[in-house]
This record gives structure tokens, sequence and C-alpha cells, in this order.
């Protein structure tokens, strides 16, 4: 056997000293890392350390869920979900697992998101008509404060144990509310239409309906502080799921084909889910899924739920009544499964073993085995107190699943009308020229319809099911008669429902606050311009058609909720209210009036119901 060679001593002491400095200077290393501040794009947000700017520092996914606004909550107990019930003007609590009702419980009206708690105490209920908060308490069952936000159309709601945000999509504010003393403590101003929120850390991540934006509030600023757009052409835009591990969001909406020349029923409207980069806010065009090709053709993607760990989307289709199953590792559809009537809201349980559905237009949830990709189980959630009829109406006017309203199940009324607003687009490539999406608030007031007054009645509707839908139509007889001839109310049941529904849209209550001195000059100036010649009574309309200058004859329209209806004219070449005084026509008013008038004028014009 080899002796080993032998080390001098004074070697030995010199390796010795080396390691010795070696492991002294890891160790002085790892205490710098420790005490110097990591930099400000990497550093991650704790619950007790504000995130700093710039705001792409994420927060830590393993200290910080993420909560999203839906229809449904579910408790800390796993399974315990609460909905609520636009139909019904309710909340319902329930356990789909023991086929149990817990409560039923009277909210505001038109109740559109719920939240529950962190824990796992109160159910949070967003009332989009009264724009108030339920307060529910889990174990009393029963509301025990009802908040007014001060603005207009409640929509969203995620909250922690002490605060609530709320978006109010007619007023474009963030209601930020003190569940402690049941009181709004600030507004956050942010842009149209918000929607669909999520919370994350410090970060709100608002969607906006119709223009399908996405901003980022911070928080602890209480400020919007960017903005990102997803498309000109992208809307109907309520939900938003985050992906925390990754990064990344994701938003189902639709893209509005309006500028298209030629509208075809399969070009009008484009069922896809956008994907968004979280650390730089941009939007990861690649990644976007186009559903009508990873699927099937569909109408009106409105909620998703993301199982992240088997790099899973499930999609609702509201208006086709079923939801997609796309892999995200291939970007295609696993599986399509119908379920009940416009599905708004989706929710997984802690294990993701099953999906819940929110079929908001038939008061059930559909719970779906995500192994099996099957329904399980149909669970009935409310007492049905809406008119039948009504309800009936509101599934056709929604849905584009009936060969009869839509072929291949591409558009519905509500692509474009959404809870009787109008889409805010201009679309080019009607035969008889460009047309403004008119608002469809208390029809019954406003006859005829149509911005040329063609349609003397709501029937008329069925000529634009067969025309832009490609529907055969709910009345048996073809051809159909000219607009304006024939009486077709009456000829059909299906087309008097969806007529009835039509007259049931409710507009809002009040009209965003002004100052009451400009609004009493605006009085002045429009009874000095005589505009009550044809804009008359309190519909603001003389029911008839006129020649303004704009290239045509067409229909006074009402002056009502004006602020809503952006752009204007028939063609909407007024992009806001002011250039309606500028523009060229019988309204141009800047060579005779000071503008500080115009001004008033606008003003109250945009307060038109206050008058």
């Amino acid at each position: 056997m080899n002796a080993q060679p032998s080390v001098p001593p004074i070697r030995r002491s010199a390796l010795r000293g080396a390691r010795a400095l070696l492991f002294l200077g890891f160790l002085l290393f790892g205490l710098m890392l420790l005490v110097l501040p990591a930099p400000a794009a990497t550093r991650a947000q704790t619950d007790a350390t504000p995130t700093p700017l710039p705001l792409y520092a994420l927060p830590d996914a393993r200290i910080n869920r993420a909560f999203s606004s839906s229809t449904l909550a579910l408790a800390a107990d796993g399974r315990t979900l609460v909905a609520a019930n636009m139909i019904n003007d309710s909340a319902t609590l329930f356990i789909p697992a023991f086929d149990q009702i817990i409560a039923e419980i009277p909210v505001g009206r038109d109740p559109r998101s719920a939240a529950i708690t962190p824990d796992s105490t109160r159910a949070l209920i967003a009332n989009r008509l009264d724009s108030s908060l339920s307060v529910i308490d889990i174990s009393a069952r029963a509301v025990v404060a009802t908040i007014p936000l001060g603005g207009l159309w409640a929509y969203g709601v995620v909250g922690t144990d002490d605060t609530a945000y709320v978006s109010l999509m007619g007023s474009d504010q963030i209601a930020v509310v003190d569940l402690r003393s049941s009181s709004v403590r600030s507004l956050i101003d942010v842009p149209d239409a918000p929607a669909g929120l999520a919370l994350w850390g410090d970060f709100l991540y608002v969607t906006h309906f119709w223009t399908g934006e996405v901003s980022l509030v911070y928080l602890p600023r209480a400020r919007t502080f960017e903005t990102v757009s997803t498309g000109v052409d992208t809307a109907l835009f309520q939900s938003i799921e985050l992906d925390i591990t990754r990064g990344i969001a994701y938003l189902p909406q639709t893209r509005l084909n309006y500028g298209s020349p030629a509208l075809t029923f399969d070009t009008t409207a484009l069922p896809v889910v956008n994907v968004v980069g979280l650390r730089d806010l941009t939007l990861t065009r690649p990644a976007r899924i186009a559903l009508d090709t990873a699927d099937q053709p569909v109408n009106m993607p409105f909620a998703v739920a993301l199982d992240r760990f088997a790099q899973r989307l499930y999609v609702a289709n509201a208006g086709s009544d079923s939801i997609s199953v796309i892999d995200l590792n291939t970007g295609r559809a696993r599986a399509h499964i119908p379920v009940g009537a416009n599905p708004r809201g989706l929710l997984l349980n802690r294990d993701n073993t099953l999906l819940y559905v929110h079929n908001a237009l038939d008061g059930t949830v559909t719970t779906i085995d995500t192994r099996l990709l099957q329904p399980i189980q149909v669970l009935p959630i409310i007492d049905l107190r809406l008119s039948l009829d009504v309800l009936l109406g509101a599934q056709l006017f929604h849905g584009a699943t009936d060969p009869r309203l839509s072929a291949d199940g591409w558009v519905s009324c509500a692509t474009c009308h959404f809870d009787g607003m109008s889409d805010g687009r201009v679309w080019v490539g009607f035969p008889e020229g460009a047309r403004n999406t008119p608002l469809l608030y208390q029809l019954p007031e406003t006859v005829p319809y149509n911005w040329t007054g063609s349609w003397d009645e709501l029937a008329d509707v069925e000529h634009k099911v067969r025309s832009l839908q490609a529907g055969s139509g709910l009345l048996d007889s073809a051809p159909l008669p000219e607009p304006s001839g024939e009486t077709l109310a009456g000829q059909s049941p299906d087309l008097d429902l969806l007529t009835n529904y039509l007259r049931s849209l409710q507009p809002p209550a009040a009209t965003p606050s002004v100052s009451p001195q400009p609004f009493a000059r605006g009085r002045e100036v429009f009874a000095e311009q005589e505009c009550a010649a044809c804009h008359v009574g309190p519909a603001g309309t003389d029911l008839q058609g006129h020649d303004v200058g704009t290239g045509g004859r067409f229909d006074t329209p009402s002056l009502r909720w004006l602020w809503l209806s952006a752009p204007y004219f028939h063609d909407g070449s007024a992009v806001i209210l002011r250039q309606v005084f500028e523009l060229p026509s019988a309204h141009q008013l800047i060579y005779s009036v000071p503008p500080e008038d115009i001004d008033a004028l606008v003003i109250f014009l945009q307060a038109f119901l206050n008058e």
C-alpha cells in the first residue's frame, strides 16, 4: 500500500488559513445580501411592506393570494358557495356536495357579483341597479348592511376582511368601502366602464367592458398607474383571471369587427381569450386563443377559470350555454360541455377536481367533474320571482344557440346591446351605410325605430335577426313582410317574448352629478336655440324624421342617457357630444354661441334626466 505524501506543517497551516479566509468571505457576502435592498424590479411584496415602484415587482405568489370578481364565491371550508342572482334580486348560500340550499337572501336590485371575505364571515354582493353593496353575515344568513356607493352601476366586487373594492361601471370609478364602518372610504377614478376586478396584494386589475382595456390601480396611492389596450375592437370584457405563478392574466373577450365593409354573421363578432403579461403589462398576441378555431364558434366568452397545475383553462361562453375546456399546452379544446342558460360565473374547488358553473338566466349551478369533463349535478339555487315570460325573452336576447336566432351560434342580440347598452361602435358594413349602435331603454316611448325610422313596432327586430344574425327567424313566414307593413306582433309567441324583454330593459335611475350653475345656464341655451322644437318632452324627441344636414333624413334620437351613447349622429361622426355643435349641420353653434355656453349646453344634455 502506497503511503500518502506528507504535507509540510507550514503548508497545512497556510491551507487552513486560506480555507478560513474563504469561509469568512462567503459569510460576509451572505450578510451583504441580507442587508442590501433587492433591486426594485425583483423585490416582492409582503403583507407589511407596500410594493415599491416601478409596479412590475409583482407580489410574492407564495404569501399573496389573488381574488377575482365573479357571480360565484367559495368559503374557506371549500364547500360553501354564494351566488349573486341577477334575475331574482337575491344571493344564495348553498353546498353543492350535499345538494343543499342554506338560504336565498334578498339583496339589492340586479346583483352582478359576489365575494366572501377571507375570514369567511361575510358575503359581499354588488347590486348593479341600486349601485349598492349588500353585506351578508354568513352565520346569521342575513343582510347586516346595505352600503350606498355614491356612483352608478355597481358591477364587480373583491375584498379583504376590512375593505371591499367595487367597480362602478356607469361612473368610471372604483369604490373603496370600509367594511367596519359600512361606508365608502374613497372613490378612485378609472377609464371608461370598469367591470371585472382582480385583487393581488397592492395591485387591483380592472377590466373595461366596452374598450377591452385593462387598468392597473396601485392601492397604496389610490390611483390608476397604467392602462393597456387589448385592441380597439375588443369588448364584452367582465372577467380577468390571474396566473400568479407565471405572472400572466387571461381575458375572455369578444372582438367586434365593426370596420368590416361587408357584415356577415360569421365575421361580426369573434370570440377570444387574450393574454397579458403582468410584469410589463403588455398584450401577448401569440398566446391569444381564438375560440372559434381552438374549439368551435361560440358567443360571448364571459368568464374563465384556470387550473394552473394541469395547464387547463375553462371558458364560460355566455351566449352559447357551454364551457370550452382549453389545453394551454396545445392551445386546443379538450372538451366542449353544454350547461344551462347564459353561464356567467366559473369557480374551481380547492383541488381543481370540480368546476362550478353559474347559469345566470335559469338560476342553476352546474357541477362538472374535471377528471371526466362531464356534468355530474345541476342544482336549482333560486325560487324564481321574475315573470317567466321576461326570463324566456332574456334567454332569447342573450342566446346564440337557437338557429332561428343565429347561424352557427356566432351572434346574439346582446353582442351589441348587452344590458340594453350601446357598444359604442359605428358599424360601417350595413347596406344603407354606417350606423351608430343605439341604446335600447324605454323603447315604447320612442317609436319608430332604426335611424331611418323604418320600423313601426318592436317586432320588426325580426328583420335584424334574419339579416345580421342570419337566423332563420322566429316567424314561420318567408319571405318576411317589409317593415312598417303587416303587423308582426302576435304572430309568433317567441317573437313576442323577445319584444317583451326589450320593453323590460332597465336604464340607470340617475345621471352623473353636475354643477347646478352650468346646468341651469345650459337649460337656458337649450331654450334660446329652440332645441325643443324637435327634442320635446321627457324623452327629448318628437318621434319624427328630419334632415339636419348629416346625409339624409333620420329619426330624432332621444336626449336621455347621452352620457352613455357616444358617439353621436347616425354615423357616429361626432365622437364627443360637443362636436355635435361644432361639425357642419343644423346643430352647428360654434359661430353663433359663446364657447362657455356650448359647454353649459353639453352639461345640461348629459344630465337631461335631471330636468
